[in-house]
């Protein structure tokens, strides 16, 4: 075992081997980076010979930092460095952001597990690289737009421990200075939104993820919802909340999803919803509802500006 301070001053432990995990009828295997030396550009500590693996009492923790373009980038992997917890790992995937990127990302290369800047299909094709490459008992998604609190990962290990026959931890998040928390499964054939947030607050065990699959990259919107509908119907996986004051982290301005229209978010809520067997009764009483709520929602806005 080797322990070496980062660039903030933090302590993280480290191998000579890496031990990847075999999981009995996994939906995806983890692997080493596939490279193209002709488009690809790439570093960290692996290419060092240096691995994070599992240590007794201290689970793994694999974080998932998906970029293009964002200016918040050093300030998201600092918030991962500055952790108060020894075990856990940063894997940075960016979709070829460009000259100012791979200098931020070199500049870390003694303190990121591996980064690699490539042309990619998207977001989503992005999180399922890095979770092909994550090694950690449980591996979450922190954006490079996001901020993690320093003793966020401390508070979800208590969680890991406290419930390990669970699959996910739930941890409360902040997004426009308002504190989202808690953990509705019985209204996810209804909405979706039944969780804080899919980012900086969601870990899942990596064991539990590869019975599940990756993400459907075809989904335009809302994989990760699609995700969320079969970790908890198809394969009736279980999860915790933190409480309303364990907050992970600052959202910042993420929010994919968020930023398109209602007609198109919700064709494609239906897609997913059908495409995962929901009736066609429920969908029709989605749509409706939808519909009625928008409505409700202009009609409250319009009558606020008069006033």
């Amino acid at each position: 075992m080797i322990k070496i301070k980062n660039k903030l001053g933090k302590t993280r432990v480290y191998s000579k081997k890496l031990k990847t995990k075999i999981v009995l009828n996994e939906k995806f295997v983890s692997k080493k980076l596939n490279i193209n030396e002709k488009i690809s550009v790439y570093g960290g500590l692996r290419f060092k010979n240096l691995f994070k693996n599992t240590i007794k009492n201290k689970p793994l923790i694999s974080i998932i930092m998906p970029n293009f373009k964002c200016l918040g980038l050093e300030k998201a992997i600092q918030s991962v460095l500055r952790q108060n917890y020894d075990n856990l790992e940063l894997i940075v995937i960016d979709g070829n952001s460009g000259a100012r990127t791979i200098k931020i990302l070199k500049s870390y290369d003694n303190d990121i597990d591996i980064w690699i800047s490539e042309n990619d299909k998207g977001m989503w094709d992005a999180w399922n690289k890095g979770f092909q490459l994550a090694n950690g008992d449980y591996v979450g998604i922190v954006d490079s737009s996001n901020i993690l609190y320093s003793n966020s990962i401390k508070i979800l290990v208590k969680y890991i421990n406290m419930y390990q026959k669970y699959d996910f931890i739930c941890g409360a998040v902040k997004k426009d200075n308002k504190i989202y928390a808690g953990f509705r499964p019985k209204d996810i054939k209804r909405q979706f939104n039944i969780i804080p947030s899919s980012i900086v607050g969601f870990f899942i065990k990596l064991e539990s993820l590869k019975k599940v699959g990756l993400l459907n990259i075809t989904y335009k919107y809302s994989s990760d919802y699609d995700l969320l509908y079969r970790i908890i119907i198809k394969n009736k996986m279980k999860g915790i909340a933190t409480k309303g004051d364990e907050i992970f982290g600052n959202l910042g301005d993420s929010g994919f999803s968020a930023n398109h229209n209602f007609l198109l978010k919700l064709i494609n809520e239906i897609r997913i919803r059908f495409n995962n067997g929901q009736s066609l009764f429920n969908l029709i009483y989605i749509i409706i509802g939808r519909f009625i709520m928008k409505a409700s929602r202009i009609i409250s806005i319009k009558k606020n500006s008069q006033k």
